[in-house]
């Protein structure tokens, strides 16, 4: 989807149109950027509170600074200004997609951070996305687009690593989410993500195709060779021209190597028109994986001369972006030479770096499971302080803030604001209980939002809330109640529900923090009034 200069003045009036706009920005930023736009859309996105937009719309700076070759500062800021935005909207998807960002572009701008800084980053956000991935029953809506991009991040990670299996199965876990259902507005951006899986899985697959037959394991490279994930007929027609013909180069060296009947012009041939037709690509490596395929084909015929022939041209036009497709081009070059003790010196080499790999695989598999294992404990500890349905917490988190708060110094001070969700038996009568039970999501996410972290926003029970917000002494009492009145008010509750409109009443009280008990009462007398005044509306008379 291309950006018209003269068409987009800012974000859409609604939310998705909104995440239309900045999905559509970051493809646009990998072939003609607007770092203006995204600027100008940055500020109108933290404007409107849309912090899913605002994440997005980070992560697309992000890309645009990496692109532009910035020094690792910027790109360091422009990651933490993502994964600040990813954690204020509490959402695990976000964070998870923030977290995978910022190690693959790190490591894309050479960081000298410490490989482990990277893996301890695509760990936990693998742990958060796979929460997610298995937990959720396919009601994820627009998450789901979050999740599939987060996915193909952390794979992309892993293959900076070499961790090629890893690799596969962060993308086969992006392929399945694909039949996720999502908004009709949202559907086609899952068309890019599509193609890149197509592209990414073929170049995975290759290169650990490749660093097997480099130390001898023929077996095992035909095997994943034949395995490899191969685009449908659909996908093959979706593909543009230039990148159809890319990936029949890497289909082409894969199916020499697993050793595929009835090749066109047989396993040694090279098709000159294909070979000329990449040459409009921008890494010359595919027309060198004809000429690998072919090498690879006089080397099985032990056809050694022909082989090192065609593996030295292949040489000469690739570098290092996909380092085992050049050492196996090395090897077979190699494999002509005569000099038997500088053959066992490199496959020797070769074996080393292989065992290497293999030792980090391991320790980044005992990571992942760690990780998990960490996610599976703070679940669980959340799941006991935190009410299952709005994420705020519960009674029995409530009962723990409330024993702290009492025991605070006469001087400490605190706001109880107290809220009621109005109507909402109508809501649940019209609209039925699933819509009410995204709407109680959805005022948990603005209470939450309404507060910092060592606050407290509370579920008392159905529609009912409440919040415990600590005041700094010598301030004024901020307006919290009618902060939160106008947020409710604001919200698009028509993306739930056509014709759902949803208000709230609430109460405050304000006073010393060891007092808290009477100040919920106030609070709770306050509410009374402002539903016998006809709801929609904040009342905070009387401090304590």
């Amino acid at each position: 989807m291309s950006i018209d200069r003269a068409e987009v003045a800012g974000l859409p009036p609604d939310r998705l149109s909104a995440r239309l706009l900045a999905y559509a920005l970051i493809e646009q930023t990998q072939v003609a950027p607007r770092p203006e736009l995204l600027d100008r859309l940055i500020d109108e996105a933290e404007m409107a509170g849309w912090g899913d937009v605002l994440v997005t719309l980070l992560h697309c700076r992000l890309l645009f600074r990496s692109i532009q070759g910035d020094d690792l500062a910027a790109i360091r800021e422009a990651s933490d200004a993502m994964i600040g935005a990813a954690q204020a909207t509490a959402d695990d998807i976000l964070i998870g997609l923030a977290l995978s960002a910022r190690a693959l572009f790190l490591m894309d701008a050479h960081s000298d951070e410490p490989g482990e800084a990277s893996t301890d980053l695509v760990a936990r956000a693998v742990a958060m996305l796979d929460d997610a991935f298995f937990s959720e029953d396919g009601g994820l809506g627009v998450r789901a687009v979050d999740l599939q991009a987060a996915y193909v991040e952390c794979g992309q990670v892993f293959h900076r690593l070499d961790l090629w299996e890893l690799e596969e199965e962060m993308y086969a876990r992006a392929a399945a989410s694909l039949d996720l259902p999502v908004p009709a507005k949202v559907a086609g951006v899952r068309t890019m993500t599509r193609r890149v899986l197509v592209v990414n899985r073929l170049e995975g697959a290759t290169a650990l195709t490749c660093a097997l037959l480099e130390v001898g394991d023929r077996d095992r490279a035909r095997g994943v060779a034949a395995d490899a994930s191969r685009p449908t007929t659909a996908e093959r027609a979706d593909l543009p021209g230039l990148w159809a013909m890319e990936m029949l180069a890497l289909e082409r060296l894969l199916d020499v190597i697993a050793n595929v009947a009835d090749l066109p012009g047989g396993p040694t041939a090279v098709s000159q028109e294909h070979f000329a037709g990449l040459a409009a690509s921008t890494w010359p490596g595919y027309r060198a994986c004809l000429l690998l395929a072919a090498a690879v084909g006089h080397h099985d015929r032990d056809e050694f001369a022909e082989a090192a022939a065609l593996a030295e041209q292949a040489l000469s036009l690739l570098d290092d972006y996909k380092p085992s497709i050049r050492t196996l081009a090395m090897s077979l070059a190699a494999a002509h030479s005569q000099d038997v003790a500088a053959l066992r010196w490199a496959h020797h080499l070769a074996e080393l770096r292989w065992n290497t790999r293999l030792a980090v695989l391991g320790a980044v598999r005992t990571r992942l499971a760690a990780a998990r294992m960490l996610r599976q404990g703070e679940q669980l500890n959340r799941q006991a302080y935190a009410d299952a349905l709005t994420g705020v917490a519960n009674r029995h988190a409530e009962m723990r803030h409330l024993a702290r708060l009492r025991r605070r110094e006469p001087r400490e001070r605190l706001a109880v604001v107290l809220v009621d969700v109005d109507h909402f038996k109508a809501v649940n009568d019209t609209f039925g209980h699933g819509v009410g039970d995204d709407v109680l999501r959805v005022i948990g996410t603005i209470l939450q939002g309404a507060i910092r972290a060592t606050d407290l926003a509370v579920r008392l029970g159905g529609d009912e809330f409440m919040l415990l917000v600590d005041l700094p002494p010598g301030h004024d009492v901020p307006p919290i109640a009618a902060d939160v009145i106008t947020a409710v008010n604001l919200y698009a509750w028509e993306e739930i529900a056509s014709g759902l409109r949803v208000g709230v009443s609430a109460g405050q009280a304000a006073g010393p923090a060891r007092e808290v008990d009477a100040l919920m009462r106030a609070a709770d007398n306050n509410l009374y009034r402002a539903k016998a005044a006809g709801r929609g509306r904040a009342v905070t008379a009387g401090t304590l």
